[in-house]
């Protein structure tokens, strides 16, 4: 019989869902025919073992890579009788301190005890204190005494000496009766997650037929596992399959050790181990698609298993009636969890429900940690405070059975979990749907995608749970029933029978290795050289528009198309871990975008001693300018031989060969004789010499012995790089070294941006051709890969929900695409994230002096409309400076938002000098974005989405205001694009001269999302409609002016007629609602709004307003739908009406058109066979090579 290993390492006994989802796992395997065997931690209790399924405890690490061994129980059974004596001893010593602390709360408690004797008391306790300030006297007098003081301080060392001595005796005894009673010696440290492999799995005697499934596993061990793998005989390696359930955003991805996830896949990928031997999982939908971004693998979904046969026991024995609403908290109290949220909420629900015995509550209690996390204990103990009728909290994990009761006996689960943290899925919530349960979850998280409004409350705020919740108490029975229908179909999906199915038939995958743009030729993984980067991690960090040399060279490196591995270390002696987590996140992110094959981070250690290189004169040299604290080559040398080296790069480098190192000062060369690295040749940079400056700050004379020594190091080096001629000569006179290359000070004033690059490029194309020889690749001298800032006013850039956004994130795509280094800035909270490689960089303006702003152009607002008597002066007052997309009550004060801020223009400051090109998203900060271009010496283009002032009446002052701001921009601009001819004709006239490139879309995703059908309807529609069989017309649109009409048209429409079809509405332009055929989504999931395209009959377009070109046409057409709308919805498309759509400028006949269209499907689908050739022209790929004609002529 095959084997089913299902590997656990966090399995230790009853919390969280580790138990419930292995064993589930393990019986479906059972029924399918294999053998199931768990491998779990090695701390699993033996009273949970369960019958026909083998547990091994084995693992001494869980997923966080953190033991799991009771340390102080490990450390007893080591214990010797000796160890107990010492243990007495120190009790003994520690009597003088107790006994004083029992006499003063004797005298305490007999003061208060008897009043009366307390003068007395006062009396002896001031005698006392008398009689000690005379002894205290005394002993001062005997320091008067010569040589007291030295008596004392070295009786202190004696005594110093003796407990010292007394340690290492106990310490040596202690061995040798470990020694005389065989005991085994105490470890130093646990097993990791691949040792344990190591020692577990071959015992089991595994085969190619068998399975093996990790459904908890950190990215640190997943890069261990790598490790292990490939390293194994692969004709006899079962089928591994590995679960990620984390967002690839998870702060614990993207502070993991290590290579990093991306870079492991990639990893896992050339290694040839996916898909045959290695499949990759995660459960959710989105997950698999922002997994799906980062390398060649695919992830597949999976359902979330449980034991459904526990819940069906406990089901029926909770049917009776029952006279108060039972409210359920499940799972561990944390913060994560929403537990503190807790107490408001009960408190909210005192005085009308649970005073008066409408609502009870049971809330799970239990720490996940001893003693709580932060928040926890003060939430906890505020609970406690009601009473045990009315809420009463487990304090302790339960068991399988009494989880499964007290979710049957809930007539409402509560789940107020941290969205942010809960982008993963959520076991209670897929039991509690199972279990036919209203849920109250979060909007904007997982949860709130597997719910709809009919079974479920969602709250977008933790101040609005309590009105959710009192939503569900209003209304149980309606939100009871629609919870109990939908939970059939919900435990069809997550049926741990249905996971073995996925794991064991996997989908057909299709491999599509990546292709690497290069102007090299083409060369195999195993032929690109491999170089390794050493370099101080705050250059990468702090170094915005590339002015350090190192930077320079990753650069260079990551462009030529080198297998570039990063190791930097750190300039600060600092040995605080929190300092150095975040150092490490901070480089991380910043290297993010170079495509590096691994990154590692060098953190200082102790001092552990004279490196082995150093001799004990050098040595004695380096004590003595640490403790004088002198800046000297020694000093800095010795230093660097303390960085510790993580275990997974030296495990890399024993597998790999490196053909060159870079390393940017050769004071840390002592970091590559630890790594092994020290016969492979080496480009080194020389910004200075390190004697001759050490003399300077310490203003003496140069120390010839230092400079010797730092030119020994010097020679080490095959290549030398140094940033002048007449330095490059003193270093070839002192080292004798031939291969030395300078580059001439780059002048800021007098050369274009890029010339640095380019003449540091030629440097390195030499020393790497002197080094590799035909293994070397190059960029052409005047060859750049410019830096591209896109500076986008919106906000929304990450959704691309938005036209204005989906086509600004496609220009991204494209750039990327040509090897750019492409970058987002826009508003929002001030932070800088990546995700998916892009780099998001939000500002957030705190500029004071705004309100000021707001007044003084609001009392020349007014002057202008008590001028004009304009009846709208009042409502246009009221609206706000700060843009909101949607409405155009901010045009035309958004382009004096941020003119007087110094906070912004600093921001734009620091943009600028970053980037070689700027390109700017609409023209409202375009004064100041051309000031300090103009400046900087940093060409700019400007992309005019439509012509904005169109938005306003052509009649007013405001229109005059807003035309003139807009075309002074335009004017600006080193290159302007307009989305259609006829806004490139009105600019024209004005004389602005422009490049027209229309709306684009992304056809390749477009045509690979249409062909796989989607078969089964999304979870978050499933209960929005009786009947989704109804011939449907599908309206999307953001939340702008024009497309609010639009949807005031439909309602019209359904108000006014009995119709055989309905209107669906998706996006932001409404709210969700239900009334008769009219049907409001908002916003949905990529897979829903698939799913609706195929499914709708029509795309309908009902503009009377606009400008510019709307992306929602030419997606709907590119996915064969017949759109029916105005010919200004049509704005800037060549289409023709009967042929590859359908035109009508009357709104009322829309109605009995539909009507007939739906009973014509060989129109319908003629029409649409025509649409979506007509989409074809509209590829961005092919329409946005305009962009890169316009950077390439402004940066030459």
């Amino acid at each position: 019989m095959n084997k089913f290993i299902i590997i656990d390492h966090s399995l230790c006994n009853l919390q969280g869902h580790h138990y419930e989802c292995s064993i589930s796992v393990a019986e479906a395997a059972a029924r399918a025919g294999y053998q199931p065997i768990i491998i779990a931690n090695r701390s699993f209790s033996q009273s949970l073992q369960t019958e026909n399924i083998q547990v091994i405890p084995a693992f001494e690490v869980d997923w966080f890579n953190q033991p799991t061994l009771n340390k102080s129980q490990e450390n007893n059974n080591f214990r010797l009788p000796f160890e107990q004596n010492i243990e007495v001893f120190k009790q003994l010593f520690l009597i003088g301190k107790k006994q004083r602390n029992h006499n003063a709360f004797q005298l305490y408690a007999l003061r208060l005890t008897y009043p009366r004797w307390a003068i007395l008391i006062e009396k002896i306790e001031g005698s006392l204190e008398r009689l000690s300030q005379g002894f205290q006297q005394d002993l001062q007098l005997l320091t008067k005494i010569p040589f007291a003081n030295t008596f004392w301080r070295l009786l202190k060392i004696v005594g110093g000496l003796l407990l010292l001595g007394g340690k290492l005796i106990n310490k040596i005894f202690i061995k040798f009766l470990s020694y005389l009673n065989n005991s085994k010696p105490q470890r130093k440290q646990c097993l990791g997650f691949a040792e344990t492999l190591a020692q577990v799995l071959p015992s089991l005697s595994l085969n190619y037929g068998d399975h093996v499934f990790i459904h908890t596993l950190g990215i640190e061990q997943l890069e261990e596992l790598y490790y292990w793998l490939i390293n194994g005989d692969r004709a006899l390696l079962p089928t591994y399959h590995i679960l990620l359930r984390r967002d690839t955003e998870d702060p614990l991805v993207l502070q993991a050790k290590g290579m990093g996830l991306k870079k492991c896949l990639q990893a896992y990928s050339e290694s040839q181990l996916w898909p045959t031997k290695i499949r990759f999982y995660t459960d959710t939908e989105n997950l698999a698609y922002r997994h799906n971004q980062l390398s060649p693998i695919q992830f597949s979904r999976i359902p979330i298993p449980f034991r459904q046969e526990q819940l069906a026991v406990s089901l029926p024995l909770q049917k009776k009636e029952k006279t108060a609403i039972h409210i359920v908290y499940l799972g561990d109290a944390r913060p994560e969890k929403g537990y503190q949220h807790l107490p408001a909420l009960v408190a909210a629900l005192w005085p009308q429900y649970l005073s008066v015995g409408k609502v009870f509550f049971t809330i799970q209690s239990n720490y996940n940690v001893q003693g709580g996390e932060i928040g926890i204990l003060e939430a906890k103990l505020a609970l406690a405070q009601y009473p045990e009728s009315k809420v009463k909290l487990i304090h302790n994990p339960i068991s399988t059975a009494e989880y499964y009761q007290l979710l049957a006996s809930a007539d409402i689960v509560i789940l107020p979990y941290n969205p942010q943290n809960y982008q993963r899925t959520s076991g209670v919530l897929t039991e509690a749907l199972a279990a036919g349960k209203p849920v109250v979850v979060p909007e904007g998280s997982w949860l709130a995608q597997q719910v709809d409004q009919s079974r479920a409350s969602i709250y977008a705020e933790p101040q609005q749970l309590p009105q959710a919740v009192i939503r569900l108490i209003d209304n149980l029975s309606s939100f009871t029933e629609a919870a109990q229908k939908f939970s059939l179909y919900w435990r069809e999906q997550q049926s741990p029978d249905l996971l073995i199915q996925c794991l064991l038939n996997p989908p057909t995958v299709e491999i599509n290795l990546p292709i690497q743009a290069s102007n090299n030729p083409e060369r195999s993984p195993q032929e690109t050289s491999k170089i390794l980067i050493l370099m101080a991690g705050e250059a990468i960090i702090t170094d915005g528009s590339n002015t350090d040399n190192s930077v320079r060279a990753l650069n260079y490196f990551c462009h030529c198309g080198y297998q570039v591995y990063g190791v930097f270390y750190g300039q600060q002696q600092n040995l605080d871990k929190q300092y150095w987590q975040e150092f490490s996140q901070s480089v991380r992110q910043a290297t993010q975008h170079y495509g590096l094959q691994g990154s590692w981070i060098l953190e200082p250690q102790a001092n552990l001693g004279k490196p082995s290189d150093c001799s004990d004169e050098q040595y004695q040299r380096y004590i003595e300018d640490s403790f004088y604290q002198r800046p000297t080559v020694f000093n800095s040398w010795v230093s660097s031989a303390y960085l510790s080296i993580p275990t997974e790069l030296f495990t890399l480098l024993s597998t790999l060969k490196m053909d060159l190192v870079y390393i940017d000062s050769v004071l840390y060369s002592p970091c590559l004789k630890k790594l092994g690295l020290g016969q492979l040749p080496v480009i080194g940079e020389v910004s200075q010499l390190y004697a001759y400056h050490s003399a300077l700050v310490n203003s003496q004379d140069l120390d010839h012995q230092e400079l010797d020594w730092e030119i020994h190091l010097l020679k080490q080096c095959k290549v030398l790089l140094t940033v002048n001629p007449a330095f490059a000569e003193k270093i070839q006179e002192l080292t004798q070294n031939p291969l030395i290359y300078a580059i001439a000070p780059w002048n800021a004033a007098i050369e274009a941006k890029g010339t640095r690059q380019a003449s540091y490029n030629q440097a390195l194309n030499q020393a790497c051709l002197d080094i590799l020889g035909n293994k070397a690749l190059s960029l052409k001298a005047v060859k750049s890969h410019p830096k591209i800032a896109i500076l986008y006013p919106w906000g929304n850039i990450q959704d691309r929900k938005s036209g204005a956004s989906q086509r600004t994130g496609m220009l991204w795509d494209y750039l990327r695409e040509q090897s750019y280094e492409v970058r987002f800035f826009t508003l929002g909270e001030q932070r800088s994230r990546w995700q998916a490689g892009v780099c998001y960089e939000y500002h957030d303006s705190v500029f004071s002096p705004g309100d000021l702003m707001k007044k003084a152009y609001g009392d020349a607002y007014r002057s202008w409309y008590s001028l004009f008597e304009d009846s709208n002066l009042n409502s246009h007052l009221n609206s706000p400076i700060i843009p909101t997309e949607g409405s155009e009550s901010w045009l035309p004060w958004i382009y004096y938002q941020f003119r007087l801020d110094p906070n912004f223009q600093h921001w734009l400051e620091t943009i600028i000098d970053w980037a070689d090109v700027v390109i700017l998203e609409y023209p409202f900060w375009a004064e100041s974005v051309n000031k300090i271009c103009h400046r900087k010496q940093v060409r700019w283009l400007l992309t005019a989405h439509d012509v904005l002032a169109k938005n306003l009446a052509p009649d007013t002052m405001l229109f005059q205001i807003a035309l003139t701001e807009e075309l002074q921009a335009l004017r600006q601009a080193d290159a302007v694009i307009t989305l259609s001819v006829d806004d490139q004709a009105f600019f024209a006239k004005y004389g602005i001269q422009s490049s027209c490139v229309p709306v684009g879309v992304d056809l390749q995703k477009v045509q690979t999302l249409n062909s796989q059908k989607v078969l089964a309807r999304p979870n978050e529609l499933l209960a929005l409609s009786p009947d989704w069989e109804r011939p449907f017309c599908l309206f999307i649109g953001s939340n702008h002016q024009p497309n609010l009409e639009a949807v005031k048209q439909i309602q019209l429409w359904c108000q006014e007629q009995t119709l055989a079809f309905d209107f669906v509405v998706v996006g932001s332009c409404w709210q969700s609602e239900r009334s008769g055929n009219f049907l409001a989504l908002g916003k949905v999931s990529e897979q829903s709004l698939v799913y609706l395209y195929q499914r709708a009959n029509l795309v309908l377009a009902p503009l009377t307003m606009g400008t510019g070109m709307s992306v929602k046409i030419i997606e709907a057409m590119a996915y064969g739908k017949v759109v029916l709308g105005t010919a200004i919805a049509f704005r800037g498309y060549p289409v023709e009406s009967g042929v590859n759509c359908l035109i009508c400028d009357k709104l009322d006949d829309y109605p009995d058109q539909i009507s007939l269209l739906i009973q014509e499907p060989d129109v319908l689908d003629k029409i649409g066979q025509q649409a979506q050739e007509f989409a074809k022209a509209y590829d961005y790929r092919q329409l946005y090579k305009t962009y890169l004609d316009l950077i390439l002529n402004l940066i030459t």
